[in-house]
């Protein structure tokens, strides 16, 4: 792994990456981990099995690597368990630090009871569409920090945190493959966790064609009904709204260069659609779902019915067990 020499030992930080066919982003990206101001105590990589040279990048950086099929919410909750850090800084691959940004973190968590840092991030694009894409997300970014008092708004989530904070309130939510960290947050708030925004930024690169875009957003629109199942929260009117202001504050900008801004907004109908169609293709596997378990709950009421008439009784552990895997399936099932 990553190691520096530690003048704070109680203060270590764990940088936790899951990656995946990661590209050429990685490399500047552990970079920046290496060249913290922070003494660095280790750099935890967890991939799913990538084919590219993404573990080859990691170990020549001297990260640790841990190989497990898994989510990002899976990959960061695996990190966590093999962290030795006080504190963990969680991520992405395509995600490029400024030097000072862990030190300010460990700086602002020591001193005070905070136990979350949410870290501005600036989107930068390599390519006309990547470009685009880039300057439609800092345009989001900046109408969080203009409505910084009106409710239903997106807003970025810490991500450095304590660790035991973060164990405290069990991880990340595996089934989610979307909003992970919005439901981290909330269960750290019910805590009562204090948070804090850093000054130092988080260099964010985005993908360069449309078709990575639109699969992207595919995915997390197919994500958006777990969810709503999982959290009961209902994401789309805080989608719509914070989409709205953006594109009123990107249009006061045309005349600053309309190429980029026709574009962004080109883009946004095409996130719009891709994100309709995960949508429904969420909406159509969350329905099948229900109705597995419906069946299985069937089926679990017709077996303890049937086992009631019986003379059998709860002392013949053969039927105990019955009785356990099926409850086991029903409960599996469900999450």
């Amino acid at each position: 792994m990553i190691t520096k020499t530690n003048t704070t030992e109680e203060h270590k930080v764990s940088v936790i990456i899951p990656t995946y066919n990661s590209g050429e982003i990685f490399a500047e990206c552990l970079k920046s981990v290496q060249n913290q101001s922070y003494p660095l105590h280790e750099t935890i990589v967890v991939d799913n099995f990538s084919t590219d040279n993404t573990i080859k990048t990691a170990k020549k950086f001297g990260a640790k690597v841990i190989q497990q099929k898994s989510n990002p919410a899976l990959a960061r909750n695996i990190g966590i368990a093999n962290a030795t850090g006080e504190y963990v800084l969680f991520l992405d691959s395509d995600q490029v630090l400024s030097r000072s940004l862990i030190n300010e973190c460990v700086e602002k968590c020591k001193d005070s009871k905070v136990g979350m840092l949410r870290v501005p991030e600036v989107f930068v694009g390599k390519g006309f569409w990547s470009v685009c894409s880039a300057v439609w997300k800092n345009y989001y970014e900046r109408v969080e920090q203009l409505y910084v008092t009106s409710e239903n708004l997106i807003r970025s989530k810490p991500r450095f945190f304590i660790k035991e904070q973060v164990i405290r309130v069990g991880m990340f939510n595996t089934v989610l493959l979307w909003g992970e960290d919005d439901d981290l947050y909330s269960n750290l708030k019910k805590i009562s966790v204090e948070e804090a925004l850093a000054k130092s930024k988080i260099y964010h690169y985005e993908v360069t064609s449309i078709k990575q875009i639109l699969t992207k957003n595919i995915r997390y629109g197919k994500s958006m009904p777990t969810f709503t199942q999982q959290t009961r929260k209902k994401i789309l009117p805080s989608l719509s709204k914070h989409a709205l202001l953006t594109l009123r504050e990107i249009l006061k900008d045309f005349k600053k260069s309309p190429t980029i801004i026709a574009g962004c907004a080109f883009l946004l109908l095409l996130k719009v659609a891709s994100v309709a169609i995960g949508l429904l293709a969420g909406l159509h596997q969350v329905r099948n779902s229900q109705k597995h378990r419906e069946i299985d709950s069937h089926q679990m009421i017709q077996y303890l019915l049937t086992f009631r008439k019986s003379d059998i009784t709860m002392k013949n552990s053969r039927y105990k067990r019955n009785i356990f895997y099926i409850l086991l399936e029903s409960k599996t099932e469900q999450t």
